[in-house]
């Protein structure tokens, strides 16, 4: 049935309706373990995102709401009355010969019949409110499947700071080493060996604080995987391609793959079934039935009994005031997602392009640069160069390490932005780097 409904309320969208469809056969399928320990492998960016549509215990909570919303179209399509048996037996008793029968009784059998098409309005609500289940369900495996991605570049991210802590730890205790040995030499002075050694330990005071951060990313992972197991490691990278497309192909993209959208799109068409729905029932309905009445002459009576209600007291204006309200308050809701399609859209790019040129420019100038002016002072050291001793070429190292301390979070921040503009634009894919796909959606 879900399913069912999807496709009559994707229409036009398919991108966004391929999406819900591949996240609902995911949700369906049996939850996989992670990597055991004697068959450990790498756990990618893409498979660590199925596996959490997959086995997240939160996600599969929130995708119960279709079985809700299922189960409201039934009720829907179900005639809401019952119809009411009356029986009334007297005894009798009076005059001899006038009552022949002791026993008189009567027998109604009567149905509220709704005669202002409710039950159509009943039914359109409810379809309605089946298709916007299903997009917020869509926009809760969007959701999720992002923060995966951003869990996953955390994860990364923290990993890489610890293991450049370690390196930088190692060079500076190497630089204490080779300090002391030139003060031995009477080449360097003892003050430069304090400060060598003041440098390393302020380096090791940094190791537990990546190691704690680097614990809380993995507890962030593997809560987004919906996993205690940590078997598999984590493979990929950080640096990805940024979208060629336009912020006004983005925002489009958006329009036609939000899936928050198309909820309050639905929540609108379910408003006004609901307004309509309730102007039918301001009156009330009729009680229609046959009756049947045996009296104490033995005489039969057989009738129509028909019973309707007064609509003098109350003609539910305060009940359609309030279905007016919710459906112009579901209007302005939609209002409000497309304006802020277009402001997230458009800040979300100008971050990535932002941090695209961070990244780059480490790429592409700073490290380069860094590294070879290391390679020429290595190469003046060596050669004995006036003016250049172990603690020029050891301070150039460490700037060097700190570039690329630096570069790790220009990788960070540009990942997080794309995670951004992935939200915004409501395609997972262009957080995870498969812009192929996310073009090919825009394409159909």
């Amino acid at each position: 049935m879900p399913r069912q409904i999807l496709a009559m309320t994707c229409g036009s969208r398919l991108p966004l309706c391929v999406l819900a469809v591949f996240l609902g056969s995911v949700s369906r399928g049996s939850a996989q373990p992670l990597q055991t320990a004697d068959s450990r492998k790498a756990l990618t960016l893409e498979a660590a995102v199925s596996y959490a549509l997959a086995n997240n215990p939160q996600l599969a909570t929130i995708r119960q709401r279709r079985g809700i919303a299922a189960a409201e179209l039934v009720i829907a399509r179900t005639y809401p009355h019952n119809p009411v048996a009356q029986s009334t037996v007297r005894s009798a008793f009076g005059t001899p010969g006038a009552v022949t029968n002791s026993v008189p009784n009567s027998h109604t059998l009567t149905l509220e019949i709704e005669v202002r098409g409710q039950r159509q309005y009943r039914q359109q609500a409810a379809f309605a409110a089946v298709g916007r289940t299903e997009w917020e369900v869509a926009a809760q495996e969007v959701a999720f499947a992002i923060q995966t991605v951003r869990a996953f570049d955390t994860l990364l991210y923290r990993q890489a700071k610890l293991d450049l802590n370690e390196e930088f730890l190692k060079l500076n205790q190497k630089a204490a080493d080779q300090v002391k040995q030139q003060v031995d030499r009477g080449t360097l002075r003892s003050a430069d060996l304090i400060l060598a050694r003041a440098e390393a330990l302020d380096v090791r005071s940094q190791l537990g604080q990546n190691r704690s951060a680097l614990l809380a990313a993995k507890r962030d992972f593997y809560r987004a995987l919906g996993t205690t197991d940590g078997a598999a490691e984590q493979q990929g990278t950080m640096d990805r391609p940024a979208p060629t497309v336009e912020v006004d192909t983005l925002i489009e993209a958006a329009r036609n793959h939000r899936p928050d959208l198309f909820a309050h799109q639905a929540a609108v068409a379910e408003a006004e079934a609901r307004l309509r729905l309730q102007v039918a029932d301001r009156f009330g309905n009729p009680n229609v039935g046959p009756t049947y009445e045996y009296n104490e002459t033995r005489t039969n009576f057989v009738g129509v009994q028909v019973g309707f209600p007064i609509p003098a007291l109350n003609r539910k204006k305060g009940e359609i005031i309030q279905r007016r309200a919710e459906v112009q308050q579901a209007a302005f809701q939609v209002r409000e997602i497309e304006v802020s399609i277009r402001q997230d859209v458009a800040a979300a790019a100008a971050r990535v392009i932002e941090a695209r040129n961070w990244v780059q420019d480490y790429q592409t100038k700073v490290l380069p640069e860094l590294q070879k002016g290391l390679e020429d002072m290595e190469r003046l050291l060596v050669q004995g160069q006036p003016g250049v001793d172990v603690l020029r070429v050891l301070d150039l190292r460490r700037k060097v390490l700190r570039a690329r301390d630096g570069y790790l979070d220009a990788l960070l921040t540009y990942t997080q932005a794309l995670a951004d503009l992935a939200q915004a634009v409501g395609d997972p894919a262009l957080a995870m780097g498969l812009y192929e796909r996310h073009e090919a959606g825009l394409r159909r």
